[in-house]
């Protein structure tokens, strides 16, 4: 992936609608009475948007583009024949992608928390927690993602799927607005998800606004939701094959 790092710039860059929702929350806390929406002042949005980037881009994932492609053009086949399930092969792209995003990224919200004046916490334990917390969620959205991939033995095309649960991801994972910005409703439905952990949860522990006992329960629930998608994978993998086998490819 190294010689993709201009490309992974340009990716990086591309995923900026935190950063506009950054601007546009900013603007509202300007504008209203006591400089504050909902408790949240101009800083507070942009530490807290800056953060809901910074995790948003460790859990960048697009292996249902490839598991898509691959299964609709045939090349999955060789794939078929080595002795390694095909995940493995695709989980390890996209940690070494990560290995090449970081030290860009880290620059970019160096530089984006200067023009903001968004203030990170200073606890260094708190983001060896959300890193952890951030790798627990990437590897969910792989598996969930893997698993709409893997529709594409049965539909002409999976990745209609994936567009609609990013949008489910965005909204109750944080991106649009924190998750206490919506009606009480959502805000327990959204508790049944592992989006809010996913995402949100370690933004807020960045932005000095969650502890880390919230941080614990927040992994308890990443791992259940782990475990119940390693098996969903599991099952719609082994069901494709029996259809990818049953038309000769």
């Amino acid at each position: 992936m190294v010689e993709y790092r201009a490309e992974v710039v340009i990716w990086i860059l591309s995923g900026t609608l935190s950063l506009v929702m950054m601007l546009v929350w900013m603007a509202q806390a300007d504008a209203a009475p006591g400089g504050q929406v909902r408790g949240y002042s101009a800083p507070e949005f942009a530490s807290y948007f800056l953060s809901i980037w910074l995790v948003s881009q460790v859990l960048v994932v697009w292996v249902a583009w490839e598991l898509d492609f691959e299964v609709r053009q045939g090349t999955l086949s060789p794939k078929l024949l080595r002795p390694m399930d095909p995940l493995w092969g695709h989980y390890a792209a996209h940690l070494a992608e990560r290995v090449v995003r970081l030290p860009p990224l880290l620059l970019l919200v160096a530089l984006f928390a200067w023009l903001s004046g968004a203030s990170l916490t200073a606890d260094p334990l708190a983001y060896l927690v959300a890193l952890g917390l951030a790798f627990l969620g990437f590897s969910l959205r792989f598996l969930y993602e893997y698993t709409i991939g893997l529709l594409a033995f049965w539909t002409e095309s999976s990745t209609s799927f994936q567009e609609l649960i990013w949008l489910v991801y965005a909204a109750l994972g944080g991106i649009f607005a924190p998750l206490a910005f919506y009606p009480p409703w959502v805000q327990q439905v959204a508790l049944w998800t592992p989006f809010p952990y996913m995402l949100g949860l370690p933004a807020q522990l960045l932005a000095g606004k969650a502890t880390l006992t919230d941080a614990g329960r927040g992994a308890l629930v990443l791992l259940v939701w782990l475990v119940i998608f390693w098996v969903v994978r599991l099952a719609v993998w082994r069901a494709g094959l029996r259809k990818y086998g049953a038309v000769g490819a």
